[in-house]
């Protein structure tokens, strides 16, 4: 369990471009047979080729907002994350900040919009790619998927084209496809294919 919670970064490859994947238990794999080999960094990093290496810095039950229970960037791997001289991060964070208790619009955009640009200032000056999470089967974890339909759908891409990011919208290309998820909230092997090579495209435009 505490492998799930406070998980070492996984890093694949050993190419000079760096790779950061920044967010919760979508990215971390959470749930995977093996995270090593089928959570989507991995997957990205197969694709990227030799000349990549990927950084999984995914912790599973964490949120963008610092009014949640467990802040994601109050955490140990985010703070690596922000010293790893990566060229690239992609941040697929939200989905848990839709649960009721969480969700402020005008906070998260805020939040949001701190983050980025956070991500932005480093030395290294990476390409930030923000992504739209998956879409949410059920709500018995608590998740509302109408959040990510309705308003990160509009926040994210907002927030990227104003400060000169790049958005990828990972909701189209889930919604309705139940053959794609373990549990009714996280990603399968399929799942994960499909969303690496979603990723993989925009990176390598």
């Amino acid at each position: 369990m505490a492998e799930n919670l406070y998980p070492e970064v996984l890093v694949k490859g050993s190419g000079a471009i760096k790779v950061a994947t920044v967010g919760d238990s979508l990215t971390y794999g959470y749930g995977l047979n093996d995270r090593n080999i089928e959570a989507y960094p991995s997957i990205l990093a197969d694709k990227l080729g030799s000349r990549y290496q990927v950084h999984n810095f995914g912790l599973s039950g964490r949120s963008l907002q610092t009014t949640s229970d467990f802040p994601y960037f109050e955490e140990d791997n985010a703070k690596l994350s922000l010293l790893s001289e990566p060229d690239m991060v992609v941040v697929m964070i939200g989905s848990n900040d839709s649960r009721g208790p969480y969700w402020n619009k005008e906070r998260f955009t805020v939040e949001y919009r701190q983050m980025v640009e956070r991500y932005q200032s480093l030395v290294s000056q990476p390409d930030v790619f923000v992504v739209v999470p998956p879409f949410v089967p059920t709500s018995r974890f608590g998740l509302n998927n109408a959040i990510i339909k309705e308003e990160l759908q509009v926040i994210i891409p907002q927030i990227a084209e104003e400060v000169g990011a790049h958005s990828i919208n990972l909701y189209p290309l889930t919604e309705g496809h139940l053959e794609y998820y373990s549990d009714g909230l996280h990603l399968n092997y399929s799942g994960n294919q499909i969303i690496a090579e979603e990723i993989f495209s925009q990176l390598i435009k």
